[in-house]
């Protein structure tokens, strides 16, 4: 039986800002695939991508590392405030799991711009989950942007101070403020629920988002992902080749990180994922034993952090002080893959080098680096094209002799 959750008054702009590795992909794949349905429930999911990732870049000043301009644009932005200007009394739903890592000053633009500056009500949702499970979960998570440290290295970085633990970037106190604080502070610790992920309890996402947004029980569950698209967790094996690839491909051949996303991520990762299940000798990540340790203590300080804002609590704070299974193993991870595991990242590999997705079913844009500048210097160049011609026109002069100068020939 799903947890009884006060729906938020109709109007009111729902934030969803992370954490990463925290069940987003679902809730996000769920809510653009019932766009219309959510629309008829009087529930608004703005926008044509399945997240809200460029937008809501521009609103917590946030780069967008893997393009080649990481600057977010304020039009995509605008673009998603007028699809919500549209439907002001409807419940309105915007979802991101990187917005959690903006600074105080991000956070507040983000709250001001999403309600319209004091016109709609702003609520924040924050899904955290076992810090022992989160951090080497984002490791893995960091191997699909390059990441050339191993688990042992990451940690030992992470960790460092366990009151602002850097995995994600969402913990840190570069303003002098915790994670809570700084969004309590920004819309008020009454308009923030933070949920926390239990093994025991594996709808309360789903369950906890219908909820809020008055849904029919069950409407978020109807739609589930499959292959790539589930983000499931890598083996150890997998992890170690992802890793083995990074440190040649970024590390050494200092690859830029649009190639990178597009033959790695986009490549050998989402066909592996996509494409195999993992068999129990390739091993589970686990962290080391003096890992679990700072781990415990670390989420210790997450709880005193939840507890001392005063926002509402949906789940058992005390989830995120369990200690994980540790490893004393000093042989981990694993030094062979299993041949299928290989084969599979060759295949995701050549698919994308050869202008295919992963699985080689269809056609995709541009991936490279060196493409996508070419795509923007073509589309450029047909814009001041457009702009020459009509500039000509005024003047009284031929618009195709405008179009012949840039090598674009006219429609006859």
């Amino acid at each position: 039986m799903p947890e009884t959750i006060d729906a938020l008054e109709p109007g009111t702009r729902l934030v969803h800002i992370g954490l990463p590795k925290t069940g987003s992909t679902a809730l996000q794949y769920a809510a653009k695939t019932l766009k219309w349905e959510l629309r008829d429930e009087g529930v608004n999911y703005p926008g044509k991508a399945e997240n809200h990732h460029k937008s809501t870049s521009w609103l917590a000043g946030l780069k967008i590392d893997y393009l080649p301009d990481p600057t977010p644009k304020e039009q995509w932005w605008r673009a998603v405030e007028r699809e919500l200007d549209r439907f002001p009394d409807q419940r309105g739903l915007l979802s991101f799991e990187m917005i959690c890592t903006a600074d105080a000053t991000g956070a507040r633009r983000t709250v001001d711009e999403v309600g319209g500056h004091g016109k709609h009500p702003v609520h924040i949702v924050l899904v955290l989950r076992n810090l022992g499970t989160f951090v080497p979960s984002y490791w893995q998570e960091s191997l699909k942007r390059g990441n050339t440290n191993s688990l042992d290295e990451y940690l030992r970085k992470a960790l460092e101070d366990p009151a602002a633990v850097k995995a994600s970037g969402a913990f840190h106190r570069t303003d002098g403020l915790g994670l809570l604080e700084r969004w309590a502070n920004a819309v008020g610790p009454e308009n923030v629920t933070v949920v926390v992920l239990e093994k025991e309890h594996p709808t309360r996402l789903l369950d906890t988002f219908e909820g809020l947004l008055d849904l029919p029980e069950g409407l978020l569950h109807s739609k589930k992902l499959d292959g790539a698209g589930q983000n499931r967790g890598m083996s150890a094996a997998e992890a170690a080749l992802v890793l083995r690839l990074n440190r040649q491909i970024r590390g050494k051949w200092r690859a830029p990180r649009p190639d990178h996303r597009a033959l790695v991520f986009k490549g050998v990762v989402n066909r592996m994922l996509a494409r195999r299940t993992p068999v129990e000798s390739e091993g589970k990540l686990m962290v080391p034993r003096w890992a679990a340790d700072t781990l415990v203590e670390a989420g210790r300080l997450l709880v005193e952090s939840v507890r001392s804002t005063g926002v509402r609590v949906v789940g058992d704070l005390a989830e995120l002080e369990r200690r994980v299974p540790y490893t004393d193993d000093a042989t981990f991870p694993p030094q062979e893959i299993p041949f299928d595991l290989a084969v599979e990242a060759l295949l995701g590999m050549y698919s994308r080098a050869t202008g295919w997705d992963a699985n080689h079913k269809k056609r995709v844009g541009a991936g490279t680096g060196v493409e996508q500048l070419t795509e923007e210097l073509a589309g450029a160049r047909e814009e001041v094209a457009r702009l020459t011609a009509e500039i000509e026109q005024l003047r009284g002069t031929s618009s195709r002799a405008g179009l012949a100068r840039w090598g674009i020939r006219s429609p006859k």
